[in-house]
């Protein structure tokens, strides 16, 4: 039996990644990846002895230095840190999730995501009944 100690989600346009810390039932920690490919509805799965992460890091870091050309088309294709940035600071200064979801045109399920993806509780931002302007009687003084 495996538990998952915790779980992130990558959402890109064409595939997601769903990225889990898995405790085996042997006590051993190991990494799991799941690909998503939305186009062909094929689903991928890498199991990741933790032992080789930091050598799989330092690679994919390698790469991603040598890989620095990228189109402007490309980089809308998901959601850079700055994106990620943004939406948080929106989200935070009290836009609704819907109302990000169609400025970044993704759906709310995203957005949700990268909110929890970074730390971030969903709550409603919708003010209480009790504490609603039409909810107070104002008498006016002379």
């Amino acid at each position: 039996m495996e538990d998952i100690i915790k779980s992130i989600m990558l959402e890109y346009e064409k595939s997601s990644f769903l990225i889990d810390l898995i405790k085996h039932e042997s006590g051993y920690k190991f990494v799991k990846i799941t690909q998503k490919i939305y186009e062909s509805k094929i689903t991928n799965e890498l199991n990741i002895n933790p032992t080789i992460l930091t050598d799989l890091i330092s690679v994919l870091e390698q790469f991603k230095n040598e890989i620095e050309n990228i189109s402007q088309q490309n980089s809308l294709s998901y959601f850079s840190d700055q994106r990620q940035k943004s939406i948080i600071d929106r989200y935070l200064k009290g836009v609704t999730i819907e109302d990000l979801a169609l400025q970044f045109d993704c759906s709310v399920e995203i957005i949700n995501q990268i909110l929890y993806n970074k730390g971030i509780k969903i709550v409603d931002n919708k003010m209480p009944k009790k504490y609603r302007k039409s909810n107070y009687t104002q008498k006016k003084r002379f």
